[in-house]
């Protein structure tokens, strides 16, 4: 509700003695006593119509407008002009969300998983330093055994075959952070969209 007095609109708050009033009862305070000094008042109903903003424009200061034969002030803020400083905070806050939604992004593609001959393997970060570490006692020793815990139980992993699921793990990672690197490009010449960062994800 927006104060009218005498044609002048100001935001003011509604005096408590009138809080429980209709809507239609405040439209025109004429009937009150005179001591409450409000008989030239009415808090009228506002009405937003400012629209979308523009391109490179912020809100200014309120416009308001009567429209007395509906008893309804119709708001708009004025649009300004952004200066230079307030363009490039903008912009610099607008890349900072899209860097952490796709950092977010690639974290939950790079620790969902891989297949490699019909076997799951976890990807969270222990798990890949695990699969590293086994990865390494391979490389020293061809004769190297993993027993290894799957979804469906224990089974064993030859040095060979460990060395395989290291890079595919290894390679699907950097897979995760190359798909970052381009759409944080992507961000920076401005064509980023919401759906492009749930495309390009290895799976």
């Amino acid at each position: 509700m927006i104060k009218v007095e005498n044609g002048t609109v100001t935001r003011e708050l509604l005096p408590a003695f009138l809080v429980n009033l209709l809507p239609e009862s405040l439209a025109d305070l004429s009937w009150t006593d005179p001591a409450l000094g409000v008989q030239n008042c009415a808090w009228w109903p506002e009405e937003n119509t400012e629209g979308e903003l523009a391109p490179n424009k912020k809100w200014g200061a309120e416009v308001f407008t009567l429209d007395p034969d509906r008893k309804v002030v119709k708001v708009a803020r004025k649009q300004v002009a952004m200066t230079a400083a307030e363009k490039t905070e903008r912009d610099e806050a607008i890349a900072a969300q899209w860097a952490n939604l796709i950092e977010s992004r690639r974290y939950q593609a790079e620790i969902a998983g891989i297949t490699i001959n019909n076997m799951r393997f976890d990807t969270d970060d222990r798990s890949k330093t695990l699969i590293t570490g086994a990865a390494l006692k391979a490389m020293r020793s061809t004769d190297f055994v993993l027993r290894w815990k799957t979804a469906e139980g224990f089974v064993d992993l030859p040095a060979a075959q460990v060395l395989i699921i290291a890079d595919a793990v290894s390679d699907r990672t950097q897979l995760c952070f190359d798909r970052e690197d381009a759409l944080l490009g992507a961000v920076a010449d401005g064509s980023i969209t919401a759906a492009m960062v749930e495309e390009g994800w290895p799976v």
